[in-house]
Parts: structure tokens; sequence; C-alpha cells
């Protein structure tokens, strides 16, 4: 999107909206697909020799688990703030800020709900704790005995 700042009143909002191709920006990663366009909804604002272009950018994504590797749709939603400086041009192409507004907002690995921890189910993490050749809790029963003597 393009602010071109001649256009634009001193402390008077506009309201903008406009929706992307999520391929022809780049934003599709291997564990992240789009299956919606990417929607902006927002508000510029001009204030002295200052812009504020804060809003919205939703859209729907699938995403798969790195742990599990399950296929997950579920809603994307991301609040911007961005303020840029009036003096140097007339136009100002935000279209970089809002891409890497998406990719920053993603994490490294994406785990489903309750998988991010360990992968292990509660019956196996209290196995584990219980089973005498737990390299840890053979250590903590030496601790045990070294504090008796």
């Amino acid at each position: 999107m393009e602010i071109i700042v001649s256009r634009l009143e001193d402390g008077v909002p506009v309201e903008v909206e406009e929706e992307y191709d999520p391929k022809k920006l780049g934003l599709e990663l291997v564990d992240l697909k789009f299956l919606d366009k990417l929607y902006l909804h927002g508000e510029i604002e001009k204030q002295f020799e200052a812009i504020t272009f804060r809003g919205t950018l939703t859209s729907r994504v699938r995403r798969i688990c790195g742990r599990t590797l399950q296929e997950v749709d579920e809603p994307l939603e991301i609040d911007f703030a961005y303020y840029y400086s009036t003096t140097d041009s007339d136009v100002i192409d935000t279209l970089d800020d809002l891409r890497e507004a998406v990719l920053m907002d993603q994490p490294m690995v994406y785990y489903l709900p309750g998988t991010e921890n360990t992968g292990k189910s509660e019956n196996e993490t209290e196995k584990d704790e219980d089973d005498s050749t737990n390299p840890f809790r053979q250590l903590k029963d030496i601790r045990d005995r070294l504090k008796e003597e």
C-alpha cells in the first residue's frame, strides 16, 4: 500500500482497506499456507511531519505442527502500528513493513496446543518419574542418601 502524504489533512484520520495475495508477497512458508487473501483494515493519520499507520491484518492459514506433522487451519490476526516521517518523500510504501509484520509474527516452529513442551502424554511423564532406571531419578536417590549420612 502506498500512502500519498499530500492527500492527507493534519489530524484527520483516514480509514483504509486492502487485500493482498500472500503468494505474490512471498509470505507462504513450508509450514504456513494461506487459505484466503490477506486483508488489511486500518487507519492513517497525519500529524505535523509524521504519519501514523495502524490496523489489523487478517486471513485464514494452514499450519503444520513441528512435532506431530498434523495440519491445522486457524485464523490469523496481526495488529500493527507504524510511524513514518513525511519530510523525505510524498509517497510512503508500506508493503515491506506489512510483509515483515506477518513474517515476524510467525513462530520458528509451530506446535499444536498441548504438544509444545515434551510431546509426551501425562501418563508417559509420570512413568518416567517413577522409573528406577531414569538417570535423574537415580541421581536424586544418591543425593537423598548423601544428605541422610
